[in-house]
């Protein structure tokens, strides 16, 4: 069964590229930083490898080399973990002129040959190109909890802080403040509010994600407020039956002293079916009696006779 992260992936995947050739630098730019591992041989020779866990992905990796600087990938695909229940792509692209372009264009290499580790800010001077840069980074390195559970949790996790840093700036720029921590040798950009959560996904273009989010945060809204009011009424009830057992043994009390012969009719009626109706409530109780009582009446006697049973315990201490 496929997770929440998948199926927010998933959906991203089945919408077409963009039609700007900007926009699909910036997400492939995104991936590499993410996901790519270059592998140099002297001076001259380097070749780039992208990894994910993602058929699709895989898929949407090697159109975007085709697309942007007609570089063709070459798929390989593993199989780890127990069992060799999760297979790992790693798409391959060999040493040649237009990766070397890539990577100085996509910001991976600097003019000296040297490895980036900041954002190139020409990638990401639009706003379509900073939603793309994030779309990228998510499908590489990103994943998000189920919103089913206890707590919101997005993240994407890359290897170096200054990547990171840029990350957060600009997440900032685009209105969402993120949090930033380190696990292990990893670094990672994490959302554990709701509200900032469905704005990245609307951000990528994740809106079904968007909306089954919504919807369960509506329903986590509606099962804690019947909680809170389950607790209150039970509360109330728990406290309306100690009362109720109070004027119980108020009675008996009562009813055992010489106290109880002076007693007026009235109190003594009320008294009698508080002793044979100790769990109604003050509103059932006045309706058992003829004729039937409001709810203020049968509490003003109930209070007169807790006043003669404390006059009791007084006079007993």
């Amino acid at each position: 069964m496929e997770t929440f992260s998948q199926q927010v992936k998933d959906e991203i995947n089945r919408q077409e590229l963009s039609r700007h050739h900007h926009c699909l630098k910036a997400e492939l730019a995104a991936i590499i930083h993410m996901a790519g591992s270059l592998h140099l041989a002297g001076r001259e020779r380097v070749s780039l490898s992208v990894t994910t866990e993602s058929a699709g992905i895989a898929r949407r990796i090697v159109k975007l080399f085709k697309m942007t600087y007609q570089l063709d990938g070459e798929i390989q695909v593993e199989e780890v973990g127990k069992l060799g229940k999760i297979r790992r792509y790693t798409i391959f692209i060999p040493d040649q002129s237009s990766l070397k372009m890539l990577l100085l264009e996509l910001g991976i290499f600097s003019g000296n040959n040297l490895l980036e580790k900041d954002i190139k800010l020409e990638l990401v001077k639009e706003r379509c190109c900073q939603t793309a840069f994030l779309r990228g980074a998510f499908l590489a390195g990103g994943s998000i909890t189920d919103p089913q559970k206890k707590t919101y949790h997005l993240e994407m996790v890359a290897h170096n802080e200054k990547f990171v840093n840029g990350m957060l700036y600009l997440l900032n720029l685009l209105g969402i403040k993120a949090k930033y921590g380190q696990r292990k040798d990893k670094y990672l950009i994490y959302l554990k509010d709701s509200e900032a959560i469905s704005k990245f996904l609307s951000l990528i273009n994740a809106n079904t994600g968007v909306i089954k989010l919504e919807e369960v945060k509506v329903i986590k809204g509606l099962r804690g407020d019947v909680n809170r009011l389950v607790n209150c009424e039970t509360a109330n009830l728990e406290k309306s039956l100690a009362a109720a057992w109070e004027q119980v043994a108020i009675i008996r009390e009562l009813r055992s002293s010489p106290v109880w012969t002076g007693m007026s009719e009235n109190l003594k009626i009320t008294a009698e079916l508080r002793l044979e109706h100790p769990e109604v409530s003050l509103k059932e109780l006045g309706e058992l009696h003829r004729p039937p009582l409001s709810k203020s009446a049968v509490n003003h006697r109930l209070r007169s006779i807790r006043n003669l049973g404390q006059a009791i315990s007084d006079q007993d201490s």
